[in-house]
């Protein structure tokens, strides 16, 4: 088998199964030891496993998919598993380059992904995890539900990344926002963004419960432990006196 052939193969059966692929068209695994992404399953984040049922996930390694052409959004091509609906989807004057990334010469960029499905749990957890090269995004801008993240914090740095476009400044950004219940419609939508010059390489959201929906034990009123803390006694009172006879 040549390795076009196992590229090929490789990147069916992670579509397939949901599971995190490499970055196989450019720059580094992202999962990979050292670097700044993770799966829920092995994340401090986390506490599922993509696929699981009541999770989503959804993964974009390229950005040039032909079932979308010429409507700037495109489906996942890395993975993806349970959702309903699952798009990134961008500004005019950002395009896919020959690398997959997507990328803008001269105007400022900006993202919409949303994912959609049923996610089950008592406190979700919306994940995006996003690599750049070159300018970064604007952080602090970057909403989900017109919600502010509960975390957001880089990953993992490289100012001198050696990439097709010369060295560049390549970063793997992580966010999550923390709900006390499923999105009422389902739907998950992210927004994000930067000036020009930013290199959008790969974008991953992982939806899943970080508490079940487990009923907690309900605590018994003080009257029922002073009416068995009475019974006790009298047990006790009783078995005494039967003792003295």
């Amino acid at each position: 088998m040549n390795i076009l052939t196992k590229l090929t193969f490789s990147t069916a059966l992670s579509v397939v199964s949901g599971l995190a692929t490499a970055d196989f068209t450019n720059g580094p695994n992202p999962y990979a030891a050292g670097y700044g992404f993770d799966t829920p399953q092995q994340a401090s984040w986390g506490g599922w496993t993509r696929g699981d049922s009541g999770t989503l996930y959804a993964e974009w390694d390229t950005f040039d998919d032909a079932s979308y052409a010429g409507l700037r959004n495109a489906a996942p091509d890395a993975g993806s598993a349970n959702t309903s609906k699952a798009y990134i989807s961008w500004s005019p004057g950002t395009f896919a380059a020959g690398t997959g990334n997507l990328y803008s010469f001269s105007v400022p960029q900006s993202y919409q992904v949303e994912v959609a499905g049923s996610v089950v749990g008592e406190i979700i957890r919306a994940v995006l995890q996003v690599e750049t090269w070159g300018t970064q995004l604007n952080y602090s801008a970057i909403k989900m539900n017109g919600l502010t993240p509960t975390f957001s914090a880089t990953q993992f740095s490289d100012p001198n990344y050696a990439s097709s476009f010369g060295t560049v400044d390549l970063v793997q950004h992580l966010l999550y926002w923390d709900l006390d219940q499923p999105s009422a419609n389902g739907n998950y939508v992210f927004n994000f963004g930067s000036g020009p010059h930013s290199s959008l390489g790969q974008v991953a959201v992982d939806i899943g419960a970080i508490a079940s929906s487990v009923p907690a034990p309900v605590p018994l009123p003080a009257a029922v432990w002073f009416m068995g803390s009475a019974m006790l006694g009298l047990l006790g009172f009783g078995k005494q006196r039967k003792s003295a006879v």
